[in-house]
């Protein structure tokens, strides 16, 4: 399934597909995300979600097909190309013995960035989070919610273009679901990044897609600006979103 974009791509993907022994996990993806633009990925648990997201981050290299950033295919990435695509976890990937302002300032110290500027960005982007008092804590003293923040902090003090969230809102209450989404909002209006983010909030979705992805079975199903996913004119963005079982997903 091919599908292109409109503007100039800052990721294009064509034909990957990726298997693990006989498991063909995805089939035949084709993607262009414009700069600037987010693309929100959706489907049900083992579509293929996360995984798509550390293909384009380079975690996962055992694919066929095709990945450019900025017109650069990713298999010729140094290992410095691969550090100008930021990466948040799902549940945050902190390490547990440093306290937020370590955990926020680990990416710049291994690239060797300069302690008066390392002290800047980390305390810039702790702000911007809304961590500021927190930033001597550990881990284990932060709620779900807090080290959610962190990983975000920890993405953008980096300054990189683009930004890969695997499901940053999972296991939030709707509260803080809406406050996670909208700092993502203001990471991208503040630093003009390209983003892709993995959720199931259908209220994630509403405050900041520009255009949503549907998987199923490894395939692209929908794919589309908001406005026409959430119009429900097709079969599986209407099925997704009602939670019916009749439908062309199979929900078992």
């Amino acid at each position: 399934m091919k599908i292109t974009g409109i503007g100039k791509f800052m990721i294009n993907i064509q034909n990957l597909k990726v298997s693990f022994g006989d498991n063909l996990v995805l089939n035949d993806i084709s993607l262009d995300i414009s700069e600037g633009e987010t693309l929100v990925v959706m489907g049900k648990n083992g579509a293929g979600k996360s995984v798509l997201l550390k293909t384009i981050a380079g975690l996962i290299d055992n694919y066929v097909g095709v990945i450019e950033i900025k017109g650069v295919d990713i298999l010729s990435f140094s290992e410095l190309d691969k550090k100008s695509l930021s990466y948040v976890f799902q549940k945050g990937g902190l390490f547990d013995s440093m306290n937020v302002f370590d955990n926020v300032a680990f990416g710049l110290k291994i690239q060797n960035i300069e302690e008066n500027e390392v002290e800047k960005r980390v305390n810039d982007a702790i702000t911007r989070v809304g961590l500021k008092d927190a930033k001597y804590k550990l881990p284990s003293e932060l709620s779900g919610g807090m080290q959610k923040r962190v990983g975000l902090a920890r993405a953008i003090c980096l300054d990189n273009q683009i930004i890969l969230y695997d499901d940053p809102t999972a296991g939030l209450d709707p509260i803080l679901c809406d406050s996670i989404a909208d700092l993502i909002l203001e990471i991208r209006e503040a630093l003009k990044t390209t983003s892709v983010v993995v959720t199931h909030e259908l209220s994630v979705v509403k405050k900041i897609a520009d255009k949503v992805a549907l998987l199923y079975n490894g395939e692209i199903v929908f794919y589309g600006n908001k406005e026409n996913f959430f119009s429900k004119k097709d079969l599986y963005s209407k099925q997704f979103i009602d939670g019916d079982f009749e439908g062309p997903i199979d929900m078992f």
